[in-house]
Formats: structure tokens, sequence, C-alpha cells
């Protein structure tokens, strides 16, 4: 997917996270192996391999800002 010229990649930290919890859709972006290992999401977080993120984007929420995270 070719990158956006309007799109804005900036890193926040968790206490940024947390007071954003209602205003952004979080994507868990971890290999389901390591989601196995680690099964703790962030509530509501949608879980998206990132090897899979450019051919799912499409069907993420456009009109939320979006939150990748892996651990």
């Amino acid at each position: 997917m070719p990158a956006q010229t309007n799109t804005l990649v900036r890193r926040i930290g968790i206490n940024e996270a947390n007071r954003r919890m209602k205003d952004v859709v979080f994507v868990d972006v971890r290999r389901a192996t390591s989601l196995k290992r680690n099964p703790e999401q962030v509530p509501g977080a949608i879980h998206v391999p990132i090897k899979e993120l450019n051919q799912r984007a499409k069907r993420l929420p456009c009109d939320r800002t979006l939150v990748t995270y892996c651990t």
C-alpha cells in the first residue's frame, strides 16, 4: 500500500493511549504465535498481524485514529 502524504504517524506513550481509549481504534499487530503466548490485549483491540496489515488496511475503520501496538 503506498504511503499517503496526509497520514500522520507518531509514537504515543501509555499515558496518552489510556487517555484516548474511547477516541481511537487499537490494532494489535503481533504474530498469532505471540498472541497465543501472551493473549492479553488492549480492551476492544483488533488483531491484525503485521504481515497482513497492508492487505487488510481497507477493512479497518477510517473514521477514527488507528493506534498499532505490539508487546
